[in-house]
């Protein structure tokens, strides 16, 4: 198979993709300029529980927000499927979380280098217990090892053993090699790296370079190398998310973008264009939908709504003082507040500040408030039982599991 990854980008359609590409980088970025850096912090993280969960499901492996926020506190079910997809997603979870870290703080020379590429799979597998490191399909578990970090050295399949999938073992090596020197992000500028993003996510997915886990760490690699590019360094929206709206669709152009040309030494280029373009849509997609989720009036009527339902669920059992919605629409909004401000910010100057200091002390303990320190700042938190009160069209019940709320 002398099929090349040449060229890096599409050949054909690239005056529409690199439009597509500028839309999407500004949607983002305007989408980043919106929110306060800690709250989007904070956001952030949380919905690094939705990547996990939308990636997961696209491999068949369903579980909830709730669960997954069991098992990383290592609490599992006893069923032994439900606790693999917690034990996936809770992986998915830490990895992404230590990874995104690194790339920001120091990111790597080239991040489509096997070296790092092969760190998202290792770290990936050493989080599963070690009787989970073995290769899954239909039939559960083999006795084949994944060699978590290595790259395979055999042939996989996606249908049964029918037809073999990616290159041959043998050239692999090469074949990866000059995928990582083409997509290296510093040959690509302006519009040009956000279509290397969608090239890239094809070109891994169809090199296949482990002998499991390629469909995760794929979509993982994509997510760090647009936070390496600039786009979504927040994590305020869901690559995941939107591929898995449509599974089927999702697969179908990744596989078609896999044809090969006519003389049968590269890809199709127009199969190739139709997936970046597919990508890039994708991402425009979910830029929108969290937009429409995030507008600051609906976030104020929200929190509001939340005060009410939980006093009312309660009862007279340690209400919150209503003054408290106006500091987390400002922590919301702010993304933070010395603690000398809240009084004033609730409007209890005619208050004594004990009183105020027991009303933030209470948001604290129920996780609404977060600070580092009883001195530090106030910042907005946002713990599980709110995410479906705050943000209920992305934390729908399907998501969230059906499990009642506790206070």
């Amino acid at each position: 198979m002398n099929l090349s990854f040449h060229p890096a980008i599409p050949s054909k359609r690239l005056g529409e993709l690199k439009d597509l590409a500028q839309e999407v980088a500004i949607a983002s970025a305007t989408l980043d300029g919106r929110i306060a850096e800690a709250t989007a912090e904070a956001l952030g993280d949380r919905l690094r529980y939705l990547n996990s969960y939308y990636s997961n499901l696209i491999e068949g492996h369903k579980t909830s927000i709730l669960e997954i926020e069991a098992a990383l506190k290592k609490n599992f079910s006893t069923d032994d499927q439900k606790r693999y997809a917690q034990e996936l997603c809770a992986a998915h979870v830490e990895v992404e979380r230590e990874l995104m870290r690194e790339v920001v703080t120091n990111p790597p020379d080239n991040i489509c280098e096997f070296g790092f590429v092969g760190k998202i799979h290792q770290r990936f597998y050493e989080k599963l217990p070690e009787h989970h490191r073995f290769t899954h399909g239909s039939n559960g578990f083999s006795r084949y090892r994944v060699m978590a970090g290595r790259m395979r050295n055999g042939n996989v399949s996606l249908d049964g053993g029918k037809t073999a999938h990616g290159p041959d073992a043998a050239e692999l090596p090469p074949m990866y090699q000059e995928f990582a020197e083409l997509y290296r992000p510093d040959n690509f500028h302006g519009d040009e790296r956000l279509i290397a993003v969608a090239a890239s996510h094809h070109r891994l997915a169809w090199l296949h370079p482990f002998r499991d886990g390629n469909g995760r760490v794929t979509r993982l690699f994509s997510g760090l190398y647009m936070t390496r590019a600039g786009i979504n360094k927040s994590n305020l929206w869901s690559l995941s998310r939107g591929f898995s709206r449509d599974k089927q669709w999702y697969m179908i152009n990744i596989q078609s973008a896999d044809s090969p040309d006519e003389d049968r030494k590269g890809f199709d280029q127009a199969f190739f264009a139709d997936f970046c373009h597919y990508f890039l849509e994708t991402c425009l997609d979910q830029i929108r939908f969290m937009e429409q989720i995030l507008g600051l009036q609906r976030i104020d009527s929200r929190i509001d709504g939340y005060i009410r339902d939980r006093d009312k669920k309660r009862g007279a059992v340690h209400p919150l003082d209503p003054r408290s919605a106006k500091l987390l629409k400002a922590l919301f909004l702010r993304g933070e507040v010395p603690r000398g401000e809240a009084r004033a910010v609730m409007g209890m100057e005619d208050r004594t500040d004990r009183h105020a200091r027991r009303i933030v002390s209470q948001l604290v303990k129920e996780g609404l408030v977060v600070s580092d320190s009883h001195r530090a700042p106030l910042k907005i938190g946002f713990p599980t039982h709110v995410l479906r009160y705050y943000f209920p069209d992305l934390f729908d019940p399907s998501v969230f599991g059906e499990t009642p709320i506790n206070y």
